[in-house]
């Protein structure tokens, strides 16, 4: 009987899974990655990945998403999530916490919450912001972070996203033009914003949609969307 009841249980799970060839996107970030989401879902739109949700918000943490990871894992059951944040420390989830110490614990609690479901986890390496130290391997505290918690885990990879904005992992604000980007006569963009930290090349209020074309979240909503790709 107990056996019978084994296997239907893990008929009814196995049944719950939809296929890989229907692959399900979410990314959870800070707002960075609210910059970039309309480029991320046009990018995987463009890879034939037509369901992909976003859950970005500004001046989030890791920690503060927890219970949306639970929720979307069981309700919205997606095959990869995506997790692109940059270090923010003021949520209350953070209060009093070391930055390293608690992004190692939460990135490891994230990679549990979601790996539990058979969901693949892509850790990303955000382009640091202008005052961001970088060692000289191009890679910030944060970057090795996320290294230390995907080592030896066949679900979990890290990808340099954050690259694609960068002069071998350090800031630049601006870089040379990709084409259909509005160049300026030098040859080069504004891929990041004056205050050195978001992508809109002009100053804008917090948590506000950019009233010029931006390079820079174009360019990292993309990189975003490929780092989903099997």
């Amino acid at each position: 009987m107990f056996a019978g009841a084994v296997v239907l249980a893990t008929i009814a799970l196995t049944a719950g899974r939809h296929e890989r060839h229907d692959p399900r996107i979410v990314l959870w970030g800070d707002s960075l990655a609210w910059e970039a989401r309309d480029s991320f879902t046009a990018a995987a739109g463009k890879d034939g990945v037509t369901r992909t949700t976003t859950r970005t918000w500004g001046g989030t943490a890791l920690c503060d998403w927890f219970t949306d990871m639970r929720n979307q894992a069981r309700r919205w059951d997606p095959t990869v999530a995506v997790l692109s944040f940059s270090g923010n420390t003021a949520s209350e989830c953070m209060h009093g916490r070391d930055l390293i110490t608690a992004y190692r614990e939460d990135a490891t609690k994230a990679v549990d919450i979601l790996t539990r479901r058979g969901i693949d986890v892509v850790l990303v390496d955000a382009p640091p912001r202008n005052d961001q130290p970088v060692g000289p391997d191009g890679l910030t505290e944060l970057d090795r972070v996320w290294r230390e918690v995907a080592a030896g885990n066949s679900h979990v990879r890290v990808v340099p996203a954050g690259e694609v904005l960068t002069d071998q992992g350090r800031f630049v604000p601006r870089l040379p033009c990709l084409p259909g980007e509005p160049c300026d006569p030098d040859g080069k963009v504004a891929v990041r914003s004056p205050d050195g930290v978001h992508f809109c090349p002009v100053i804008q209020p917090a948590m506000t949609a950019c009233p010029v074309r931006s390079p820079g979240a174009e360019r990292y909503g993309r990189a975003l969307a490929e780092a989903a790709r099997p």
